[in-house]
């Protein structure tokens, strides 16, 4: 029997769920929840066989739908999942869990109350080039990790953002956007045993004396430091003018590695190996799959399972806020931060 799948908004990336859930086995597509009828259009006449309703609560009200993915604006994210848990309905929610930390901590135990599985969908780890990596250090093919750079720069282009991801208290800002991703990626191939963060952010490329629209972090520098003894850096900026560098470059006590992703064209994702005396680096392509496809299909799976936790730990995307606020905290106190994350078994 397969689960009903109600999709609850078509922002950014929610309509390309409608195909996902489509070509997902074991899933759906029952109905889609936007309240803007112009976008509801758009996905509406792709899609004649699929419901649409301007209210998300009619969705969970539907006794055909068992899943929802969670594709709204990130403040949304916590009176959803809130309704959704109590409706019964499983839930894949989009990065950032929450906007802030304490949500996460509600959304989490709502979930556990009802008897639901609530995971944060942080693509990246599906991204194959990301997988590559996490096997190199898993296969300790080029020693032990010592320390690791991950970066993401990028455009900015804020006026071209709804207004509500230019608001931090509404989780606006490119930490939220970009520095989860980031964090994410760490966690999952380091590992969530993190001691603490130390962190210098904020709105330098659209300061706000010049843009009082504007009220959320463009650019940050961490420095994390795990009980393992490794250590990371993120690097992130959202600029008006510069180059994009999307990727992570990696440090072993016999070699380096490092993977780069395409951001808005260029070349594709790929792994570069340095495990020679000359100096050079040799090129590893890797393949094209649609990671959400991948991610959605791993969800329905563990449902089907009936695991006792998802592919992503549901506490994962916890953890990635608590590690995302704890660079705020730095920040604006210029004091390191000490943190205890959440376990995530294994």
């Amino acid at each position: 029997m397969a689960f009903g799948v109600a999709v609850l908004g078509t922002g950014r990336i929610g309509g390309r769920y409608i195909d996902v859930v489509k070509k997902t086995p074991g899933a759906d597509m029952k109905v889609v929840a936007e309240p803007t009828e112009d976008a509801a259009a758009r996905w509406r006449s792709r899609h004649p066989d699929v419901d649409f309703v301007s209210d998300y609560r009619e969705a969970l009200e539907r006794g055909d739908v068992d899943v929802v993915i969670g594709t709204l604006p990130h403040w949304l994210h916590y009176q959803a999942a809130l309704d959704a848990a109590a409706a019964g309905k499983h839930i894949y929610m989009e990065k950032p869990l929450a906007a802030w930390a304490w949500q996460a901590e509600e959304m989490l135990a709502a979930a556990r109350e009802s008897g639901v599985r609530l995971m944060t969908a942080h693509t990246q780890r599906y991204f194959p080039a990301v997988e590559a990596m996490k096997g190199v250090v898993d296969r300790g093919d080029l020693g032990q990790a010592i320390m690791a750079c991950d970066m993401w720069h990028k455009s900015y282009v804020p006026y071209n953002r709804p207004e509500w991801m230019l608001d931090r208290d509404r989780g606006g800002g490119m930490g939220q956007m970009d520095g989860t991703h980031q964090i994410d990626r760490l966690l999952w191939i380091i590992g969530n045993d993190v001691a603490t963060v130390s962190a210098q952010q904020g709105q330098f490329t659209y300061p706000k004396s010049e843009h009082p629209a504007i009220d959320c972090d463009d650019t940050g520098m961490y420095f994390i430091r795990w009980r393992s003894g490794i250590v990371a850096t993120v690097s992130r900026i959202a600029w008006e003018r510069g180059a994009t560098e999307y990727g992570g470059d990696w440090f072993f006590t016999r070699g380096m590695a490092r993977f780069r992703l395409p951001y808005g064209g260029g070349d594709p994702p790929a792994l570069f190996i340095a495990d020679t005396p000359d100096g050079t680096w040799r090129r590893e392509d890797v393949p094209v799959r649609d990671s959400l496809l991948d991610e959605f299909t791993d969800f329905i799976e563990s449902l089907e399972r009936g695991d006792e936790d998802t592919p992503i730990p549901q506490v994962h995307g916890l953890n990635v806020l608590r590690v995302l606020e704890a660079t705020e905290a730095s920040a604006r106190t210029g004091r390191e931060v000490v943190l205890d994350l959440e376990s995530e078994g294994e």
